[in-house]
C-alpha cells in the first residue's frame, strides 16, 4: 500500500511493468521499485505496490481516461503550492490535502495506468520541490505521463485500433519513446518471458502493445450490442460473449416472426381487397344501376379505411392475426349482399 505522506520524497522510483502471454491470452501488469519487480518475476518474493494477470487486452480497453483533464488540472493546483510552501511538515499536509485526496482515489481505483499515475505524481513532486524551476519541471513531466489520459477521451477503443505505426506519427518526446526490456532467466521461450519496463511515459507500453497485437491477429473491438470493448481474433468479430450472441439470435428470430407475421396481414388484406374490387368491376360490366354503384364504392371505401386501421394495430400488437382474418371475412359477407347484379 502506498502512502501519499512526505517520507516519500524522491526516495523511491516506482516502475510500471508489462508481460503479454499470446498462448494463455493474458496479460501481468505489476507496479513496484525495479529491484522488487525483479525479486518478485525470478523468485516470487518481495513486496510490490501491483501485481495482476488478467485477461489480455484489459490494460488498453480499461485505460484511464480524462477527457476533462482533472489531471493536468490537480498537478497545477501542486505546481501552485511550489513558492508558498515552508518545509514544515504540517503546512505542507495541510495545504496539499486536497490534491492527496485526489490521488489517493486514482490509487484505490485498482486501475492500474491510474494507480502508476498517482504515485509517480507523488515522486516527482517532490523531487521537484524547492528545486530550481521546480514548478516547471514538475508540470512538464507529469502533463507526459497524463497526455494518453485526454487524448483519448472516450475515443480511446478506437485509438487503439490503429496501427502502431500511425500512432508512432505523433511527435514524441525522448522519454515518451523510452523502454526497458526485460528477458527472466530460465525461459525456454523468451518472447513468453518478455517484460517491458518504463517509468516515465505510457506512450512506448502502448506502442509495445499495440505491435504484438498486429503480430498475432488481434483487434480490440466495440460489441455493436452492449457496447462494452471486448478482444477479438478476426475483424469479423462483433459480439463481446454468448450472452450478446443470444440477444442477437432472440432479436433475429423475433424480426423473422414479424416478418412472416407482416407478411400473412399483407397477403390476407390483399386478397379481401381483390374479392371487393373484381365484385366491383362486375357490377359495372352488368350495367348495374348508378345508386347501387354509389352504394357498392361507399361500402368499399369504409372497407379499406377499416383494414388499414386494424393492419396497423396487428403490427402494434393491439390486435390478433386471427381476429383480423375474422374481420375480413364479416366484410366478404357485407360485399356479397350488396352485388346483386354481379352473381
Amino acid at each position: 500500500m502506498f502512502e501519499f505522506i512526505n517520507k516519500n520524497r524522491g526516495l523511491t522510483n516506482t516502475v510500471f511493468m508489462l508481460a503479454l502471454d499470446k498462448k494463455k491470452k493474458t496479460e501481468r501488469v505489476i507496479i513496484g521499485e525495479a529491484g522488487a519487480i525483479k525479486l518478485r518475476l525470478e523468485r516470487n518474493i518481495s513486496d510490490v505496490l501491483y501485481d495482476k494477470t488478467r485477461p489480455l487486452g484489459r490494460l488498453l480497453l480499461d485505460f484511464e481516461k480524462d477527457p476533462d483533464k482533472e489531471w493536468q488540472l490537480n498537478a497545477s493546483y501542486m505546481a501552485d503550492n511550489f513558492a508558498g510552501l515552508t518545509p514544515t511538515k504540517n503546512v505542507e499536509s495541510r495545504a496539499l490535502k486536497p490534491y492527496i485526496g485526489f490521488l489517493e482515489q486514482k490509487y484505490m481505483s485498482g486501475e492500474p495506468t491510474a494507480m502508476f499515475a498517482a504515485v509517480k505524481t507523488w515522486e516527482i513532486y517532490w523531487q521537484h520541490f524547492k528545486g530550481k524551476d521546480g514548478s516547471e519541471k514538475f508540470l512538464n513531466r507529469v502533463g507526459k505521463l497524463y497526455r494518453p489520459f485526454f487524448g483519448l477521451r472516450e475515443h480511446n477503443l478506437n485509438l487503439w485500433q490503429l496501427s502502431s505505426a500511425n500512432v508512432m506519427s505523433a511527435v514524441l518526446f525522448t522519454e515518451e519513446s523510452q523502454i526497458e526490456l526485460w528477458q527472466p532467466l530460465k525461459k525456454r521461450n523468451a518472447r513468453r518471458g518478455e517484460c517491458v519496463v518504463t517509468s516515465s511515459s505510457f506512450i512506448p507500453i502502448i506502442f509495445y502493445y499495440l505491435e504484438r497485437f498486429e503480430e498475432w491477429g488481434l483487434q480490440l473491438k466495440k460489441c455493436k450490442i452492449c457496447g462494452t470493448g471486448f478482444l477479438a481474433e478476426s475483424r469479423h468479430y462483433e459480439l463481446c460473449s454468448n450472452k450478446c450472441r443470444k440477444v442477437t439470435a432472440v432479436a433475429a428470430k423475433q424480426q423473422y416472426e414479424e416478418k412472416i407475421e407482416g407478411d400473412k396481414v399483407v397477403a390476407a388484406y390483399e386478397n379481401h381487397y381483390q374479392y371487393w374490387y373484381n365484385r366491383g368491376r362486375r357490377l359495372k360490366r352488368n350495367n348495374a344501376p348508378d345508386e347501387e354503384i354509389a352504394e357498392f364504392t361507399k361500402a368499399f371505401n369504409k372497407f379499406r379505411k377499416g383494414a388499414i386501421k386494424r393492419k396497423a394495430e396487428v403490427k402494434s400488437g393491439d390486435l390478433s392475426f386471427m381476429d383480423f382474418s375474422t374481420w375480413l371475412f364479416e366484410q366478404q359477407e357485407i360485399v356479397d349482399g350488396l352485388v346483386k347484379h354481379g352473381r
